[in-house]
């Protein structure tokens, strides 16, 4: 059995892309709202004390931070400051 289609590559990658971009939006708003939950409890505390949540953050992330970006981000947080997340749009 043989099976065709008349598939529009311009449809497909702006399908694709949308799905892509939905999904970075998703992304974006997960870590923001994970962010926003550590600087809730952890804001005037001392940064060291900070730094170990935000690296576990990143390792359940699946990613890593260096320490200077672990000690300046915990430094925001220490100072109430808020961090959030904006997607870049997706471009092919």
């Amino acid at each position: 059995m043989k099976i065709s289609s008349n598939l529009d590559e311009r449809e497909f990658r702006r399908a694709i892309e949308s799905q892509v971009q939905a999904g970075a939006g998703e992304l974006a708003a997960d870590w923001s709202r994970q962010l926003e939950n550590l600087r809730a409890q952890l804001a005037g505390h001392p940064v060291e004390e900070i730094k170990p949540h935000l690296q576990a953050l990143f390792r359940r992330g699946g990613g890593t931070i260096s320490d200077p970006e672990l000690t300046d981000w915990a430094q925001l947080i220490s100072d109430n400051t808020r961090i959030t997340f904006e997607p870049e749009k997706i471009r092919w």
